[in-house]
């Protein structure tokens, strides 16, 4: 640092304890980039049918009661209701109905924190 000149430029770029920082310069722009990454699994829609969803209901609601696999199959076989593809009812197709519907309930329902990335520094020099 010059001491005697106190409008050397030099001198200007000089602070903290006497180490040169690029940012103290005035005729140097830093710019900061990133992207934040937000996931949002709530706003997803889980696109099932009126039938469907009945279905599941009355799964859900019969499994809740203590029913078995078999037993909701065959009272929906007995009641007239057909699988989404027109088949009969079998235990397979209850569990797999219960089990898709709360897979994506715990997908919809996870939150995720924010990410950020591509974090980058650029540093120019301002014109004159």
């Amino acid at each position: 640092m010059d001491l005697e000149n106190p409008h050397n430029p030099t001198n200007q770029l000089q602070s903290n304890d006497g180490v040169l920082w690029v940012f103290d310069n005035p005729n140097v722009d830093v710019f900061i980039t990133f992207e934040v990454v937000v996931t949002a699994s709530h706003l997803t829609l889980i696109n099932y049918s009126p039938y469907q969803y009945e279905l599941w209901s009355i799964c859900k609601r019969m499994r809740e009661e203590g029913h078995t696999l078999p037993s909701i199959a065959n009272w929906l076989n007995d009641n007239g209701y057909k699988s989404a593809r027109g088949k009969v009812f079998r235990n397979p197709h209850i569990h797999s109905i219960l089990k898709k519907k709360q897979i994506a309930d715990d997908k919809r329902n996870k939150r995720y924190s924010p990410k950020i990335e591509n974090m980058n520094i650029k540093i120019t020099q301002k014109s004159m």
